[in-house]
């Protein structure tokens, strides 16, 4: 049930949970990113959409958005968590809003003085984009859900074995 993604060097594991235990915060205590001992449990949501909404863009993005919202299946589960990745997952929330502020000040200088300072500024958000986009699965779990089960990515190989072990998947 489980599969090992090689990412910059570190190994990361991909596990399934069903919905029902998720919701209840009832998985392994081991830590979804560490592997270690968890000392608690984090809401997470989990979304899943169909991929034959992005036809609609055919149409136009409203018909886009309004199937995308009427087709999205949302899980809120509890995923147990170490202290040492909530405060990772802390701080990395605070670093991408502290480069959005941060941004939006050059930003907001630049159109008030000068066309450079505003490319900058907008520089400063596309960098600020990818950093999130590329640091999320490093501090989250993400997950897809598929019927009673959640297919959790990027998790500790630790805690993917564990899930395994809970299920009983050999």
């Amino acid at each position: 049930m489980r599969w090992v993604l090689w990412i910059w060097g570190e190994i990361v594991a991909r596990a399934a949970a069903t919905v029902e235990d998720l919701k209840a915060g009832r998985l392994p205590p081991v830590c979804a990113k560490t592997g270690e001992s968890a000392d608690g449990f984090v809401q997470i949501e989990f979304t899943s959409r169909p991929g034959w909404t992005v036809i609609l863009l055919l149409f136009g993005i409203i018909p886009f958005f309004i199937a995308r919202a009427f087709t999205t299946v949302r899980v809120v589960g509890l995923v147990p968590l170490s202290d040492v990745a909530r405060r990772r997952a802390r701080a990395f929330n605070r670093a991408a809003l502290g480069f959005v502020l941060l941004s939006l000040v050059v930003l907001g200088i630049g159109i008030a003085t000068d066309t450079v300072v505003i490319l900058t500024g907008v520089g400063m958000l596309v960098a600020t984009a990818l950093f999130v986009v590329f640091g999320v699965p490093f501090v989250s779990p993400s997950g897809d859900v598929a019927g009673d089960w959640v297919h959790l990515s990027f998790v500790d190989r630790r805690f993917a074995k564990a899930l395994d072990d809970w299920y009983g998947n050999p």
